[in-house]
């Protein structure tokens, strides 16, 4: 005997329009998409499909609605969870509302939201294997002291009485429910939501809007389950305020010389008091790939699960003996590290290394806890392969595992059995086991305390992985090794950014519906309450950059429709392969470059084509070739630039070869070679390249994929999405429901200075400035002009802009963010430190965090004192603005 089950969902559609049901079981498509379940179109209201399933064990069902048109599918703005046991139903109906997904409604549902701010307690509901209805309704943003109610016109619904509703509890999937038994009841069953108060004992209002209704009669054997959507209240829009930090920034006694894992608690007591609800973070994940500081670059890790050996505090996992050497050291290094301005990576990592072996050495057997097995079980198809990865890593002394002897190719087998038989291998696995398992109790315990303050943690998210990591070792197939992602110029780089991180394969990540992404945020949300997708651009098209390239600027966006000979002939362009593609060396940009010494730079690097124009020797015909040649740092400048005097890249995908042109082409000596009738019919091509004819193609990548990732989890997601916004990306992120980001001096509209902060969309992070950014008493003293038009125009002050922006200005200018219509203003720890007043004897410059225009940056700010230093107030609201408090006692 099977258990049959129906879905209803009220929907109108149009001409075209199909929908279909996609769940976790094999007969909705497994949570892959091209094999969710069509359904049949019943009327202008309904459609319907049912399936069959095994009632012997209980199912957690998940399950959403997709609605498919020409060119583009449509997916719910989140799961539905319902837990089905073994009853006596041989039937289920489910009857349901289309979740849009752009309602801010569905942001309120979100884990910062249900677990924290309006966290309340779940209760088991009462007679829901016996209940012939069960009613399920959201009521985001509803307080503590109310629950909903239900008042219908009939004797089982209280025929309308508002001195004894029916009172719906609060269940573990974040839905106000009730199960009640209506044999008998008469149809139309006619019913509303109501809010009631649990202090006063008192119904409080209906919900807005008419009744509804039940169509379907209580049948024995049958139980009708409505998912009847949001409660039709009109709550205000909630309004927050963050910090964001690294966590190597913090600075605490306890610290060694870096911010811990440990000291986000005390982070959020800070946060607390001074009215902030949220902690922004920059990605955790292990980096170590060099041992050298360049590892402190973040955004690099060798695995997206592992985390990061810096952020352990190694007195909660152990103290060596006395005579031990390392723990005679400890508290003198300690002190030492603590009192430097900055991280000092190299130090703090070669200790701690040693210092955790020497424990593992010494207090190993620890490990053997049901505790530890349990979460071992749980994480052992990334923490096996993680830790066989860095044993291998520091064998062969190189992460990059194409350059190792042997286990160069992934094979679980393999390597499974290489810790089973040798000994080494075993131990160093088992140590780096010992690591994660402290590492991941620090987190969690700390993650527990700051949820105790109030505060939610919001995670990041970096869109690339490095190729020298645990992930691509384990999955080449997932990723284009041939390609380095990037970011094309701007105002802050003119070259652009090579990342160096492989491209996806995103055709190939599709065939298990993206499970690589999804159990990445599945493991991030253990920890995270919200996380930032960094460069969300990177899910409708990356920045494609060939791997013989150094510079940004050779690149070109993936997946692209390019450009083919014929489209350039039939725009009247004479295109010839080796003029446009090649590099476009005369002997005017020879003598330009060199001088006097242009004769023997030209038998050095070049050859005469029989054009009379110059190529590059084979040995110096690729950036990486040039790179590769050591060659002094103003020859290899000139080098590069000519290399990148080409007016379009040749790409070939699936056997198909196409014509990207190179960004900013106009500003070549190539282009200003060419006829200018030429160049006139290029600028235009260039700018349907860029601007238009990609539009609909990135929708349609970006809808294959954001709605299956949202869909993982119930974090709040809030995408980066600065730099070439291509003009599709903020519908779908709204359409999506995720936060987009906005700062002032970087407007989304081409022709602003500044973006309009009463203008902000109500689904957005609001911020001065990201890390990547100066702080804004670095931005104030960059460019005079600039200011001054801030000053004027923004602030609405007379007179000269003063030279530096002291915590008065500063507050100003954050008290006008906070005043704005976004969600969340969150705000850099160095701005929210400068509003303090108290004086920083670190430069602007020293206090920025990251500068993209240089690739090798060090990763080492730390604030300059503990955060009880510092006493500020922060509010949202009618009264937003920076307030003064007394700095909190030591």
């Amino acid at each position: 005997m099977y258990h049959r089950l129906r879905f209803y969902l009220r929907y109108h559609t149009y001409y075209g329009q199909d929908l279909f049901l996609l769940g976790n079981i094999p007969a909705l498509g497994n949570e892959v998409p091209q094999q969710a379940r069509a359904m049949q179109w019943l009327d202008d209201t309904w459609w319907y499909t049912e399936i069959l399933i095994a009632p012997d064990e209980t199912l957690t069902l998940q399950y959403q609605y997709l609605l498919q048109e020409p060119g583009n599918v449509v997916y719910e703005g989140a799961y539905r969870t319902v837990v089905l046991s073994p009853t006596q139903h041989r039937e289920t109906i489910f009857t349901d509302a289309w979740h849009v997904a752009a309602q801010p409604e569905n942001a309120w549902q979100t884990t910062p939201f249900t677990r924290i701010f309006f966290q309340r307690p779940v209760a088991t509901i009462a007679g829901i294997l016996t209940a012939t209805h069960i009613f399920r309704v959201q009521a985001p943003l509803l307080p503590r002291h109310q629950t909903i109610c239900l008042l219908g016109n009939t004797p089982q619904t209280g025929n309308w009485n508002i001195q004894h509703p029916l009172l719906l509890q609060y269940d573990a999937q974040g839905w106000f429910c009730i199960a009640l038994r209506l044999e008998g009841m008469r149809i139309p069953l006619q019913y509303k939501y109501g809010v009631y108060d649990l202090d006063t004992q008192q119904f409080t209002t209906y919900e807005a809007g008419e009744n509804r209704e039940v169509q379907t009669m209580a049948v024995p054997g049958r139980q009708v389950i409505l998912h009847d959507g949001m409660v039709r209240l009109a709550p205000p829009r909630w309004q927050g305020a963050g910090v964001a930090v690294p966590v190597f920034s913090l600075r605490s006694s306890e610290g060694f010389g870096t911010g811990e894992f440990s000291d986000l608690p005390e982070l959020a007591a800070w946060a607390q008091q001074s009215g902030l609800q949220l902690i922004q973070l920059l990605p955790v994940n292990d980096t170590t790939q060099t041992l050298t500081w360049k590892d402190s670059y973040p955004y690099s890790a060798i695995s997206s699960f592992a985390l990061h050996p810096l952020y352990i505090r190694l007195q909660e996992v152990g103290v060596l003996p006395e005579q031990h050497p390392l723990q005679k050291q400890f508290y003198r290094l300690r002190q030492w590290l603590n009192e430097k301005d900055t991280v000092d990576y190299e130090s703090v990592m070669a200790y701690k290394t040693a210092y955790l072996q020497a424990l593992y050495d010494e207090k190993g057997e620890q490990l053997q806890t049901r505790d530890f097995w349990h979460w071992f079980a749980a994480n052992e198809h990334w923490l096996l392969p993680y830790a066989i990865f860095c044993y291998l890593r520091e064998t062969c002394q190189t992460a990059d595992f194409t350059q190792w002897p042997v286990y160069n190719v992934y094979d679980y087998t393999a390597i499974n059995r290489l810790v089973m038989t040798d000994e080494k291998a075993a131990g160093a696995a088992h140590y780096h086991f010992f690591v994660q398992y402290h590492l991941h109790r620090q987190l969690a315990a700390a993650v527990a305390a700051v949820h105790r303050q109030g505060v939610a943690l919001k995670g990041d998210i970096p869109i690339g992985i490095s190729r020298n990591s645990v992930d691509v070792w384990m999955n080449p197939e997932l990723y284009h090794l041939d390609m380095q992602a990037g970011a094309p110029p701007d105002d802050f780089t003119t070259l652009g950014q090579n990342w160096g991180f492989p491209t996806y394969n995103w055709s190939q990540m599709a065939v298990d519906g993206y499970s690589w992404w999804v159990q990445r945020l599945r493991h991030l949300s253990a920890y995270f309450d919200a996380f930032r997708i960094d460069h969300i651009l990177g899910f409708f098209r990356i920045w494609q950059i060939p791997a013989s390239a150094v510079q940004g600027i050779l690149g070109y966006f993936h997946p692209a429709i390019p450009v083919t000979p014929e489209e350039l002939t039939a725009s009247g362009i004479p295109f010839e392969e080796d003029r446009y593609c090649a590099p476009y060396i005369t002997d005017e940009m020879l003598d330009t470059a060199f001088g006097h010494y242009a004769g023997m730079m030209k038998d050095t690097f070049l050859e005469t084509l029989p054009s009379g124009r110059y190529r590059l020797l084979p040995g110096f015909d690729t950036q990486q070739q040039v790179k590769a040649q050591q060659l002094p740092e103003a020859i290899a400048s000139v080098l590069y630039d000519w290399l990148a005097e080409v007016l379009f890249l040749k790409a070939t995908v699936d056997g198909k070869t196409g014509y990207h042109p190179r960004y900013n082409l106009m500003a070549t000596a190539s282009f200003a070679a060419l006829d200018p009738l030429v160049q006139d019919r290029l600028r235009a091509l260039y700018h349907d390249y860029f601007y238009v004819r990609q539009e609909d193609y990135w929708r349609r990548e970006a809808m294959h994929k954001l709605p299956l990732i949202k869909s993982a989890t119930d974090m709040l997601i809030c995408g980066e999405d600065l730099g070439m916004v291509p003009a599709c990306v903020p519908g779908i992120m709204q359409e999506q429901g995720m936060l987009s980001l906005e700062v002032q001096r970087m407007p989304k509209c081409p022709d602003a200075l500044f973006t309009e902060l009463s203008q902000i969309p109500y689904l957005s992070v609001l911020t001065p400035d990201t890390h990547d950014m100066s702080t804004l008493r670095g931005w104030w003293q960059e460019d005079a002009a600039i200011t001054q038009q801030y000053y004027t125009r923004v602030l609405q002050h007379t007179g000269t802009a003063p030279a530096m922006a002291d915590a008065s200005l500063i507050k100003e200018i954050l008290t006008r963010h906070l005043q704005a219509p976004a969600m969340w203003c969150i705000f850099q720890i160095q701005d929210l430190l400068a509003a303090t007043g108290v004086v920083t004897h670190l430069s602007p410059e020293e206090e920025r965090i990251n500068i993209p225009a240089v690739a090798a940056h060090y990763w080492r700010y730390r604030i300059p004192a503990p955060l009880t230093t510092y006493g500020l107030q922060v509010v949202r609201g009618e009264q937003a603005g920076i307030q003064e408090q007394p700095a909190a006692a030591e």
